[in-house]
């Protein structure tokens, strides 16, 4: 992760853009930011997509892994989703995103 450190704060110098408006961004606090960047604070798979969206950096390269043709899994659902409450729908996209960071890691193992 500390590449990804490196190129978060190597954009935010280039783009004169603050922790707190970093965190604004986000929808986090300043002080988990401030620890993500320092090191103190884990990195998650949320957050490096995050950072990806905002940076313009992809996953791949903020994770260090090889660019690869893989463009991620997604869920649909018979009959749609409107059967669904918000908690339902929320396990749903966690389950599609942890296939997804899966996939990222198999390709950086490799």
């Amino acid at each position: 992760m500390t590449k990804a450190i490196e190129m978060v704060a190597t954009w935010m110098k280039d783009n004169g853009v603050s922790k707190v408006e970093l965190a604004d961004q986000m929808g986090v606090s300043e002080a988990l930011v401030r620890a993500m960047l320092s090191g103190d604070r884990r990195i998650t798979a949320k957050r490096i997509d995050s950072f990806s969206e905002i940076t313009g950096i992809p996953v791949s390269t903020l994770l260090g892994a090889p660019q690869n043709d893989f463009a991620g899994y997604t869920v649909m659902l018979r009959g749609g989703s409107k059967q669904l409450n918000a908690k339902q729908e929320s396990l749903i996209m966690d389950v599609a995103l942890l296939a997804n960071e899966y996939e990222r890691l198999k390709a950086f193992i490799r």
